[in-house]
């Protein structure tokens, strides 16, 4: 826009320049015809010259300062608070939805009446076998053999022979068996269980005064196995006895076989 207005003015320029050279050209011939001749009829208007070249571009222009900042407004004022308005009424609460229906719960009931006592069962089948002989009377110095007490206080199952002196087994299983022996003062007394002709354990007593001694042991015994007791020598059987049985021989089935 600036080429064109620039060549726009370069035209204009030329042209005024060129009318004024003519008026003047015109005017110092005027006069020197006005001083001899009359004036002539005016020629026909010549064509327009073609446009002069554009004329080199000016320099631009110093930029001008930047404007101030403009002031700042004043802030509004804040507008007026409305009013609250009423609180609504409150709105009806809805039905609870439709429960399940539960049957009713039925009453504790009371106590049964105690049953009929039932009958006293029948004891399991235990195979038993105890015995316990004494002297009651005194029996002195006692042979070097099975010792025959001649008092029974206890014979379940009658595996005890008292002519014999022995126990017989007839149950087999596990037995317990014990002796007690009172020897006269001044002597002594040793005296053997014996299971099938074998010492097993002893009781022995010596010294001043009527001493008593005792021995127990436990024998895994086979239906036949025989066990009794007697002395160990004629050297340790000084024994003494009377109503008051000093002198026993017990045993009994622990468990059967």
């Amino acid at each position: 826009m600036n080429l064109g207005f620039n060549m726009f003015f370069t035209i204009v320029t030329v042209q005024i320049s060129i009318i004024f050279v003519m008026k003047a050209a015109g005017q110092s011939t005027t006069e020197a015809c006005n001083s001899c001749c009359t004036s002539g009829i005016p020629g026909i208007p010549g064509q327009h010259g073609n446009p002069g070249v554009s004329g080199p571009q000016g320099m631009n222009g110093v930029k001008g300062e930047q404007g101030m900042n403009g002031v700042k407004g004043d802030q509004g004022f804040n507008g007026v608070k409305g009013d609250q308005g009423m609180k609504g009424e409150q709105g009806f609460i809805g039905e609870h939805g439709l429960k399940g229906e539960q049957g009713p719960q039925g009453l504790i009931g009371l106590p049964g009446a105690n049953g009929v006592k039932g009958e006293k069962g029948e004891q399991a089948s235990q195979q038993k076998s105890a015995f316990a002989v004494v002297f009651s009377s005194n029996p002195g110095r006692h042979a070097v053999s099975p010792m025959k007490y001649d008092t029974i206080i206890t014979n379940v199952g009658n595996d005890y022979n008292l002519d014999t002196g022995k126990f017989v087994c007839a149950i087999p299983g596990v037995y317990v068996f014990q002796v007690t022996s009172l020897k006269s003062s001044g002597s002594s007394v040793l005296t053997h269980i014996m299971k099938n002709g074998n010492f097993q354990v002893s009781a022995y007593t010596a010294g001043t005064g009527d001493i008593s001694a005792s021995a127990m042991v436990i024998l895994d015994l086979v239906s036949g196995d025989q066990v009794w007791t007697q002395p160990l020598s004629t050297s340790y059987n000084y024994y003494y006895d009377n109503i008051n049985r000093y002198c026993s021989f017990s045993g009994f089935l622990l468990y059967a076989a």
